[in-house]
Formats: C-alpha cells, sequence, structure tokens
C-alpha cells in the first residue's frame, strides 16, 4: 500500500471551488497566531512552582482538554493544537487525560489512569507525574482555546499547506503505544500487496441526532457508489471500511464482497427510531471505553497508509489526513453542514 507525499493535485476531487490565501493573509495570519501565543504564555496561562520540586530542560507545559463526551479525534485534534503551541514557544509537552473526565474513563479512572497513554507515548518524553512534580511548570488551560486543524475540504485537501504543518507536528511528536502497533500490523497483513481504496462513512447519531454545524456525510449508498467508481478507474484490488454502523457495514458486504476489508471491531445496531448519543452506548465487555478507543484509532491508523481514500468531514478524517503522508487518490464528500 504505497502512497506518494506529492500525490497529483488531478486527482483531487471536491464539490467546491476555493480561491489561494494570498501572502499577506498568511503573514496577517502568522502576526495573529504569534499574539494570540503571546496572550497564553504571559497573561492567560497558569503558572505554577514547587520549591523542592525537580529541574527538568525546560517548562512543561500540560495539556488538556474539558470536553468529556467528544470523540477519540477530537481529543486527539485539540491535544495536536496544544502540542504545537508548545512547539512554537519552546515549552515541554506533557499531556493530561488522567485528572479530567473523558470518554475514555470510567469515573473511578479519573485520577487513576491517564487515558491518553492508553494509545500514545507522551510527545515531550516526560511523564505527567514529573512535569506536576517540577520546580515550575504551566498549567495549559482548555486546549479548546490553541489553533488546531480545521475541520473543512480546504484543510483535507491541503490548498493553503495547513496540512502539511500538522503532519510535521504529528512526525515530530506522535509515538504510538506498542499494543497499538502491534494490532495495526496484523491489520495490515490482512491487506498485505493489495492497492486498497479506504472509505470512511459515519452513521449512528452523526446521522440520526443531525448534530448542529458538523458536516453533513454522505449515505452509504452514495459512499458505495463512489467507491464502485474509483475502484474500476483507478484499479484498487480492495476496499477498506471505516464506520461504527452495523447497517453500513451490512451494506458495503452486500456491494463488495470478498474485495471488502473490514477491521475487528465492535458494530453498533443502532436504533434510529429512539436515537442515543454515540457515548451513551456500550458493549458488554471488560474494559469497553479503552477497546473502544483502540479499535478506532487503529482503523484511522489503517485508514492514513491506504492507497486511495474516500470520506466525509470529520475529525476523524482530518486525523487521519494529519497522520498520512499523502494518497494517490483523495475524494472528500463536502455537503454542507446541519443548521
Amino acid at each position: 500500500m504505497s502512497v506518494n507525499m506529492f500525490p497529483d493535485q488531478n486527482n483531487y476531487t471536491t464539490r467546491g471551488s476555493y480561491k489561494k490565501v494570498s501572502y499577506l493573509q498568511k503573514i496577517i495570519k502568522s502576526l495573529h497566531l504569534k499574539f494570540k501565543d503571546c496572550l497564553y504564555v504571559y497573561i492567560r496561562e497558569k503558572k505554577q512552582y514547587n520549591k523542592s520540586g525537580i529541574t527538568l530542560n525546560g517548562i512543561p507545559y500540560i495539556i488538556h482538554s474539558g470536553a468529556d463526551h467528544v470523540g477519540l479525534f477530537s481529543y486527539f485534534l485539540m491535544i495536536l493544537g496544544g502540542i504545537a503551541f508548545t512547539d512554537r514557544n519552546n515549552l515541554i509537552p506533557v499531556v493530561d487525560m488522567k485528572n479530567y473526565r473523558n470518554n475514555y474513563l470510567y469515573d473511578s479512572e479519573v485520577g487513576q489512569i491517564n487515558a491518553w497513554e492508553y494509545y500514545f507515548e507522551q510527545p515531550g518524553n516526560v511523564s505527567l507525574e514529573d512535569a506536576l512534580s517540577c520546580k515550575k511548570y504551566i498549567l495549559g488551560q482548555d486546549t479548546a482555546g490553541h489553533q488546531w486543524p480545521s475541520l473543512s475540504a480546504r484543510v483535507l485537501y491541503n490548498y493553503d499547506g495547513e496540512l502539511d504543518y500538522w503532519r510535521m507536528i504529528c512526525k515530530k511528536y506522535i509515538r504510538l503505544k506498542p499494543a497499538v502497533i502491534e494490532r495495526l500490523e496484523i491489520l495490515q497483513q490482512r491487506a498485505a500487496g493489495k492497492k486498497v481504496l479506504g472509505v470512511l462513512v459515519r452513521g449512528t447519531d452523526f446521522v440520526a441526532k443531525k448534530p448542529l454545524y458538523h458536516h453533513i456525510p454522505p449515505t452509504a449508498e452514495q459512499a458505495i457508489a463512489k467507491a464502485k467508481e474509483v475502484m474500476s478507474e483507478k484499479n484498487f484490488d480492495a476496499v477498506y471500511l471505516a464506520t461504527e454502523d452495523k447497517n453500513i457495514l451490512a451494506k458495503f458486504q452486500a456491494a463488495f464482497g470478498d474485495k471488502l476489508i473490514v477491521p475487528e471491531a465492535n458494530y453498533l445496531d443502532y436504533d434510529y427510531d429512539n436515537p442515543k448519543l454515540l457515548y451513551s452506548y456500550s458493549a458488554d465487555r471488560p474494559n469497553d471505553k479503552y477497546l473502544r478507543g483502540l479499535e478506532y484509532l487503529v482503523s484511522m491508523l489503517f485508514l492514513s497508509t491506504c492507497s486511495g481514500f474516500i470520506t466525509s468531514i470529520t475529525s476523524g478524517s482530518t486525523g487521519v489526513m494529519c497522520l498520512s503522508e499523502g494518497f494517490d487518490y483523495l475524494y472528500v464528500f463536502d455537503l454542507g453542514i446541519y443548521s
């Protein structure tokens, strides 16, 4: 599953047309970001001091999110924004998903387990415990205040080079836990020697609840039709489907048969007549929260290694693009937003 670092722009297809950002606009954006960073470093952030604390080669910056019911890649993108902030300001990034409620810890585990370290190494090679024991550290505010990758077709198609920046941050700081790598390699073995077209299709509450200001996903039928067209034109050997919805899975199985690759995951038989938010569902298995995150992460990582990618605009697809080196073929369903 080879990928090109610089795919042919002619393979990129989208509904809309986008004007290039001018050099002056880029300068203005850069100055605004520097001004915002200064406000964070010198005014907004809380500096903590321990007279008897340890000394590190730099000042740790504790990154956390105040959101307790969002998906893994919403956390990932917000934290990535915090990591980028530390990179620009010569601080040591330390992620805290231990002392704040989040969707990957049970209430009894808050304050006991760092959910970030379920899946990733600490980006700055400094543990949370050491960071909090330093003579001086900065307790960051909610990461939603930082600039993080925008959810837009413009970013996914990398029209203005913004995606290059986030790929650099990922390459520099994001390192996977061995358990994640092991599970990813098992999935990659199933696709060895094949040119794979990855397809990401959201269902469940993303369709039933129509969350305000979120991007509208394609139907299973729209995604299947596009995948069949691309497989024929670009000579893909197989389709990889990433979805949480058992109904969507069944439709892809009927459409592609043995050409379909799917991950080991807990698919949800969602009740569209009585829709609930996805986080309110749980599987009857030990460590379901951890496993749900693991399955989702491995699926997105596999998508990032496919030769082609068909997707809508989500936190997951944005994370895939940040973690990938590019695709031979990319198609983004840009169908507007719920309003």
